[in-house]
């Protein structure tokens, strides 16, 4: 993974546009950080549409969530910026959301969530990393509440402000052994 003075390096020269098409170059761990640079370069529909063409092929978001969610909540959603699914998907969706998180513990107030509890299920046993102590999330989001959708993965993801959950539960979930 990169450091932040790296990754500074990368991209502090470069325009605005091709910082965002430096995206793609970087690993999906050091991914986030590039974003978070990006996204604070941008603004408006600018940094939405980065968020959107880039949220959801960053693997370490974590440590970043509280910038990536304070420049997302300066910025209304967007239904017309989104892909023709992703619009239709955000459009259907129900007020409030019902979502499900599959993270380690301690981690359940995250941006990223899914419509589907057999997905955070998948998240929470290892399908992207090793969670030490696996966990199954619930909650609500009021639908203006909700920063972005992609279903370009078949994971019906939502992108939501983690201070706006509502009826937020946990589980403790048995590892998937590796």
């Amino acid at each position: 993974m990169l450091t932040v003075d790296q990754i500074s390096q990368r991209l502090g020269n470069v325009s605005l546009a091709q910082a965002a098409e430096e995206l793609g170059k970087f690993d999906s761990y050091s991914r986030s950080v590039a974003l978070v640079f990006v996204m604070a370069r941008a603004s408006g529909a600018d940094r939405l549409r980065a968020f959107l063409e880039w949220g959801n092929v960053c693997d370490a978001p974590w440590a970043n969530r509280s910038l990536i969610a304070g420049m997302l909540r300066q910025i209304p959603m967007a239904a017309d910026l989104l892909p023709p699914a992703a619009r239709t998907f955000y459009e259907a969706l129900p007020d409030p959301v019902p979502i499900w998180r599959g993270c380690d513990r301690g981690r359940e107030r995250g941006l990223h969530w899914t419509t589907r509890r057999a997905v955070a299920e998948g998240f929470a046993t290892g399908k992207r990393c090793f969670n030490a102590h696996p966990t199954l999330a619930s909650a609500e989001i009021p639908k203006r509440h909700v920063f972005a959708v992609f279903v370009c993965r078949d994971e019906d993801e939502v992108v939501v402000d983690p201070r706006r959950l509502r009826k937020l539960k946990s589980e403790p979930l048995l590892a998937v052994p590796r």
